[in-house]
């Protein structure tokens, strides 16, 4: 097995980090649509066959996650004290994270107002997101697979409905207080076996 040394994969995540950049500074001048993959690689200094190599396309550039995050993910959600109801867990753990990628979901929310195309688009946070998530949720909370699917998706909605309602004006504290009274109006709804 060949394991990747420390500073290639260090390059590689600061390639990342140039591209994605460079695409996203773009597509809030320009809108996602006037930006084309030529454009972007002509932004970064880079081929397309690098490109390629990143991202499977313009969309992705906008929504895939950092190479980083899932080591994020892991350290937000083991650091939820014992005990701690999921529910709660899963707010904080949200707003850990979109703390933490705050710049980078600021940019994404200005590509999306200045790209009317994407508004549709529901990937608010990608979908490896939720399924550590879940993973981690199966492994603490003892709830049965509907109920633990429930609980999970609940979240999800909270963040997916206040992401488009979100002013980016209003900076990551703006998301956050959506985020929160996104969580206590679907609490009541929630069987208190869900929530412990």
């Amino acid at each position: 097995m060949v394991v990747a040394s420390p500073v290639r994969e260090r390059k590689k995540r600061e390639t990342w980090r140039l591209v994605h950049a460079a695409a996203l500074r773009l597509m809030t001048e320009r809108g996602f649509d006037a930006v084309s993959i030529d454009d972007i690689v002509a932004a970064a200094g880079i081929s397309r066959r690098t490109f390629f190599n990143y991202f499977a396309g313009k969309e992705s550039v906008v929504f895939d996650p950092d190479p980083d995050d899932p080591a994020l993910w892991a350290a937000l959600l083991t650091e939820r004290p014992a005990g701690e109801p999921l529910w709660v867990s899963l707010r904080e753990v949200l707003i850990g994270y979109t703390t933490a990628a705050a710049d980078r979901m600021l940019l994404q929310r200005r590509v999306r107002l200045a790209s009317p195309e994407l508004a549709g688009c529901s990937r608010e946070l990608a979908d490896q997101f939720w399924v550590a998530a879940r993973d981690w949720a199966a492994d603490r909370s003892g709830l049965d697979e509907l109920h633990l699917d429930l609980t999970v998706n609940a979240a999800r909605t909270v963040l997916n409905t206040s992401c488009p309602h979100w002013d980016a004006d209003t900076g990551i504290t703006g998301l956050h207080e959506l985020i929160r009274a996104g969580f206590a109006f679907v609490t009541p709804s929630l069987p208190e076996r869900i929530t412990s």
